[in-house]
């Protein structure tokens, strides 16, 4: 990895782009690297990268020295399968529970923390934990916070006695919004002396998640036999996900930094600054 790598989420909604990038052609002449949302996160901070997707709530937090790749996200509209909280009670129950984190996001933490807070007037413990349900995280918690493929294969392979609990679909319930859950974001100064080197990265991943969508049938099959889903199923959960980042995008990712703010998680911001590229 050198810092022009590009940062990719290796999870399965960046596979649009996964598949644009390896077999649409928008890969060339881009050093690629893979790896969680948390670790991303970290890396960007650190300029050890200089463009990568990461959770939402870190461009907040790093406002000062990042910028955003226009017309790109990970959002979705309402419920979506991969921001899961299992828990042993309804979650009206958990007002003073102990809630374990996943260890590989940020911006599902808070919102979890908003929807607790506003929905359901809760102040649980939280705390992070990498365990999964099969190595016993809840033999130490109420309930755990999943993300990702992990939440994915939560929600599809439910286990009787536990309750299930999508955030996307109650952060619609809590503020009629969609949610954005992963921005691509830039270090201020590298773009600013890079200009054509990001034109470039805008064009291709823009472009290669435009490719990977119009083939997603063919991007589902590549999956179905490294994962306990039916190319079906994936398909369906790409269906769930938007990764444009229009005006209305924008506003709800605002209100989500203002709920975070008035919580305590984040700096108070009240626009975004996007990386200028031609579009």
């Amino acid at each position: 990895m050198d810092n022009q790598s590009l940062g990719n989420i290796k999870f399965i909604n960046c596979l649009p782009l996964h598949y644009g990038l390896s077999h649409g052609g928008f890969g060339e002449k881009l050093s690629i690297y893979s790896a969680t949302p948390a670790q991303l996160n970290q890396l960007i901070v650190t300029e050890q990268l200089n463009i990568s997707p990461v959770s939402s709530i870190i461009y907040a937090q790093n406002s000062e020295k990042l910028v955003v790749l226009p017309n790109v996200s990970i959002s979705a509209e309402n419920a979506l399968e991969s921001i899961i909280l299992v828990s042993k009670h309804p979650i009206e129950q958990l007002k003073q529970a102990r809630i374990a984190l996943t260890s590989k996001s940020a911006t599902s933490h808070g919102l979890l923390k908003i929807i607790m807070h506003h929905a359901y007037q809760a102040s649980p413990e939280y705390f992070v934990s990498p365990l999964s349900l099969d190595e016993g995280v809840l033999e130490d918690a109420e309930a755990v916070l999943f993300i990702g493929d992990d939440a994915l294969m939560a929600y599809h392979h439910q286990l009787a006695g536990y309750y299930y609990y999508d955030l996307g679909g109650e952060w619609k319930k809590l503020t009629g919004l969609p949610m954005v859950y992963a921005v691509w974001a830039l270090n201020r100064k590298f773009a600013d002396l890079n200009k054509d080197y990001v034109q470039m990265v805008y064009e291709k991943v823009t472009g290669g998640f435009q490719y990977g969508l119009t083939h997603i049938a063919d991007a589902a099959r590549t999956l179905q036999d490294t994962f306990s889903l039916t190319a079906a199923q994936i398909v369906h959960y790409i269906g769930l996900l938007n990764y444009q980042f229009s005006p209305a995008h924008e506003q709800a990712l605002l209100t989500y930094y203002r709920m975070a703010h008035d919580l305590g998680l984040s700096p108070n911001i009240t626009e975004i600054e996007f990386a200028k590229v031609v579009k």
